[in-house]
């Protein structure tokens, strides 16, 4: 892994500021997120972060892609959200056998392809949500993925689907146009502007030179660096909340769950770590709702925009683990559902 470029951090805290949160307001209310914010995050070679330096990625390692997560995410949600997904689908791709990584990395690494994610395949569930079955030629992809973001801002899908009848898991790249795909938009409370929609899968078909890795469902399960990288979302919130507060309390609280998150072990540490994450996220932000009082809930005021994001961010990403501490650091561990 290489070490950021010189002057990186910066790099990324002046977008941050100067252009995903000056207009993070704008994006909230108009539910659009300004195509020059991706050509910006492209020329700072921010869609390559994850990306092998002969693709033309940075290689970043995995604290320093927090970083920058936490970065952005504190900028614009909505924006990050996005990003990020693309993310996923670059490191993915470094498994993937030499003709895709060489087709893929090096427009995906510059930002010219954008990248979506589909994890249904991964979600617990008596019967996988999404299944792939040999056919013609390929496979066929049939089910349903309750939440897919970044619709109509991405070229390019990696899908998760459990391979039949092994149950192994496929990552697979799939065209957003292919016959059998169906959307239904989904409204948000906050980061509606991610276009998120419910999509359906309708025996999608999908050469078998479109599968980027095959692997057991286990060690999926066991990975702690999915859990790490999206506690960043919160850090990421939270440090806005603290830098508008101007509260020393909260600076240190946010750099302790931040070393928190980065030092946990896998496993329930991990889960409490990311879930203390969201619950200061959650909490500073409603100190800024309480501290400007009824006028935070004006549509032009940061807080009630950062209040919904947290709030978003404990209902993101959850697994069981995560969702008891949350729930128990909320007070309402006897009442779980």
């Amino acid at each position: 892994m290489a070490q950021p470029p010189a002057r990186f951090d910066e790099t990324v805290a002046r977008i941050a500021d100067d252009v995903l949160f000056a207009h993070a307001l704008e994006v909230d209310e108009r539910d659009e997120i300004p195509g020059g914010h991706f050509g910006v995050l492209a020329d700072a070679g921010l869609f390559g972060i994850a990306g092998p330096p002969e693709a033309g990625g940075l290689d970043l390692d995995a604290r320093a892609q927090r970083r920058v997560r936490a970065t952005l995410a504190g900028g614009c949600l909505t924006t990050a959200f996005v990003w990020t997904q693309h993310q996923s689908v670059v490191r993915r791709l470094r498994q993937a056998p030499a003709a895709l990584q060489q087709h893929w990395l090096p427009d995906l690494c510059a930002g010219r392809v954008r990248g979506g994610l589909v994890l249904a395949g991964l979600l617990p569930a008596p019967q996988p949500l999404l299944r792939m079955t040999p056919a013609l030629d390929g496979f066929a992809i049939s089910g349903s993925a309750p939440a897919v973001s970044g619709w109509g801002l991405v070229d390019v899908l990696l899908v998760t689907a459990r391979l039949e009848p092994e149950g192994d898991v496929a990552y697979v790249l799939v065209d957003p146009g292919a016959p059998g795909l169906h959307a239904q938009p989904r409204t948000l409370a906050a980061l509606n502007a991610t276009r998120t929609v419910a999509l359906e899968f309708h025996s999608v078909r999908v050469g078998a030179a479109a599968v980027v890795h095959v692997e057991p469902l286990a060690p999926w399960e066991a990975a702690g660096d999915g859990v790490r990288a999206n506690g960043a979302f919160a850090v990421g919130v939270a440090d806005r909340c603290a830098r508008i507060a101007g509260e020393p309390w909260m600076h240190d609280a946010v750099a302790e769950r931040r070393a928190a998150l980065d030092d946990a072990a896998d496993g329930d540490a991990l889960a409490r770590a990311r879930a203390e994450a969201a619950l200061l996220a959650h909490r500073l932000a409603s100190c800024l709702v309480a501290g400007r009082g009824s006028n935070a809930l004006d549509t032009r005021e940061h807080a009630q925009r950062l209040a919904r994001e947290a709030i978003f961010l404990l209902a993101f990403g959850q697994r069981p683990a995560i969702r008891r501490a949350l729930l128990d650091g909320l007070g309402a561990g006897e009442t779980r559902s």
